[in-house]
């Protein structure tokens, strides 16, 4: 849901350095960890389009994205579809 929460806050929390935490989430899913950070707020944007928890807009906010405009051009290029599509 923080639309703050980042590389480096993840780093933090999860007790390693940055450069560190790049090489495992590359060595384990392949992306970095910017990307394994977007793909999860996309899944959870998945669930909750399908639970039906709130019109596109809300959704994307509630996951952590600060742009409509932005959270439909990352849906769409990960899932081949607009959200609007999804739904």
């Amino acid at each position: 849901m923080n639309s703050d929460f980042d590389v480096e806050i993840f780093s933090r929390e999860i007790g390693m350095s940055r450069t560190n935490l790049h090489w495992k989430l590359k060595a384990l899913t392949d992306s970095s960890a910017t990307e394994f950070i977007r793909v999860f707020r996309l899944k959870r944007a998945m669930s909750h389009l399908e639970q039906k928890s709130g019109n596109i807009s809300e959704v994307a906010y509630a996951v952590g994205f600060n742009s409509q405009s932005y959270f439909t051009k990352c849906f769409k290029k990960q899932y081949g579809r607009s959200p609007a599509e999804y739904v």
